[in-house]
């Protein structure tokens, strides 16, 4: 017997509530990608390598936006350590990059300082003319300040999320996942069902990976949960799906929930699996061994001129300026039946967006107990202005230390004295309100008017006796 094939939806509105659902999920998860990096899928063409193109594009960013680029003469100094926390390459891949570029003539290296340190200089010039030659375009001196310019020699850029890939095992599965995420989001919105056609031409043609490239990261992004392909119709075409609950669960750091949420690749609920188990017999050669790293991203440091050998902590600040995909509109995140600075019970700092605060409770739900105490040290670290990374990465590093043992409130301590303080007042302030309230009830009353009324006349016979020379009359 013949299995019954999945259909696929092409409109949403016979499922308002799963679209609303899928809208709050992207509106919750895109605060916990963090910043994005703009990838040039051009240089691809260029370099024939997506990890050099990606390294390249990373030092075209530095070398336009990077500080004391002019006084340095265009170098940069940047660690390994750095290079993995922006773009998510390992030493190895960082190295056989770099040799890429070398090649190309279009990166040049040197040691400095004691102890020596690695600075780097794109040769734009280089870069400009084997740019210009790969469009058909006359090399011509290009000024690379000029943005309007460059971006036409770069064409359009895509958004990677760097923490995707620690989630896929990789930058191939990394920059797979960010730009089927940005789909995703762009079919939601147009109200179509969050499948998405996923042929390997398309995806060679938007980011360059190649065929077994793409099956390796479809693959890993599979044994993680997070990526579910169906065939159908005839011919038969492959179509492919983001699982929005268990991205949402790597990203806070709830594996344990995303396990129980796993789909393998022969799941039924996968449909018609196109990533087979490999049959007895079979080589494994073609398996990855790059596994899912179960450490969160190392938290971006604060901010110091990066020109010298000092810097080696990262300057946040100086990501990507163009944003490629456009941030969650707040009025489809707010939920209008709750308060907009509250979570349930716990008090989240004001300057938090709509997104964030959905973002926030996900990451507070490993630490509970001690919730209040990290929301209230992220609200005075921000009203300090000590935060120079976005508020949810500086969240996240105070709940690694709170799992471990190692969070001690410090500034929070003022805010929370401060809330109680404030608590304590409106209660006074209360009190005294339904003390007022009481008062004016009493007063209200018949028999409170009754003698009032009396009280009154009282006072009129008095008046009007005096203003006749005669004694006032005695009550009995």
């Amino acid at each position: 017997m013949r299995d019954r094939e999945p259909r696929i939806v092409t409109s949403a509105d016979d499922d308002p509530w799963q679209s609303a659902q899928q809208e709050r999920a992207l509106a919750t998860l895109w605060p916990l990608l963090g910043r994005h990096i703009a990838f040039h899928r051009r240089l691809v063409d260029l370099t024939a390598n997506v990890k050099a193109a990606l390294l390249l594009s990373q030092s075209i960013y530095w070398t336009r936006h990077g500080r004391d680029i002019a006084q340095t003469g265009g170098w940069f100094l940047k660690t390994t350590e750095q290079w993995q926390m922006e773009t998510g390459l390992s030493a190895r891949e960082q190295s056989a990059a770099r040799e890429v570029l070398r090649e190309l003539a279009i990166l040049n290296e040197q040691r400095v300082g004691i102890p020596a340190r690695l600075h780097f200089r794109l040769c734009v010039d280089e870069l400009g003319t084997l740019l210009s030659d790969g469009i058909g375009r006359p090399s011509v001196r290009l000024d690379w300040a000029d943005g309007a310019a460059v971006a036409e020699l770069l064409g359009p850029s895509l958004a990677y999320h760097r923490r995707l890939a620690g989630i896929g095992g990789g930058v191939h599965a990394g920059l797979l996942l960010s730009r089927a995420l940005h789909l995703t989001r762009l079919r939601v919105r147009r109200q179509l069902r969050e499948w998405i056609g996923s042929s390997a031409d398309m995806w060679t043609e938007q980011i360059g990976l190649t065929r077994y490239e793409q099956e390796i990261a479809r693959r890993n992004l599979a044994h993680a949960g997070v990526w579910e392909e169906v065939r159908i119709g005839t011919p038969r075409r492959l179509f492919a799906r983001i699982r929005l609950d268990c991205l949402l669960a790597l990203l806070a750091g709830d594996e344990s929930a995303n396990a129980n949420r796993m789909v393998l690749p022969y799941s039924p609920e996968c449909g018609i699996a196109t990533i087979n188990i490999r049959q007895k017999g079979e080589t494994s050669m073609r398996d990855s061994h790059i596994h899912v790293s179960t450490k969160m991203p190392i938290q971006f440091r604060q901010y110091r001129p990066y020109s010298f050998d000092k810097t080696a902590n990262l300057h946040i600040q100086g990501s990507t300026r163009g944003l490629v995909q456009q941030p969650p509109t707040r009025e489809t995140i707010a939920d209008e039946g709750r308060s907009q600075r509250r979570g349930g019970d716990l008090i989240l700092p004001e300057s938090l967006l709509p997104e964030e605060r959905a973002a926030a409770l996900l990451l507070l739900k490993p630490c509970a107990q001690q919730a209040q105490a990290l929301l209230d040290e992220l609200s005075a670290r921000m009203q300090a202005r000590a935060v120079h990374t976005s508020p949810l990465a500086y969240l996240r590093g105070m709940v690694r230390r709170a799992l471990t043992g190692e969070f001690v409130p410090e500034l929070g301590q003022r805010v929370a004295a401060a809330r109680r303080r404030h608590g304590e007042e409106l209660i006074l302030r209360q009190q005294h309100e339904a003390e007022q309230q009481r008062i004016a009830a009493e007063h209200a009353t018949p028999e409170r008017q009754a003698r009032l009324a009396s009280r009154r006349a009282e006072m009129r016979q008095i008046a009007d006796a005096m203003q006749a020379g005669r004694p006032p009359e005695k009550r009995s």
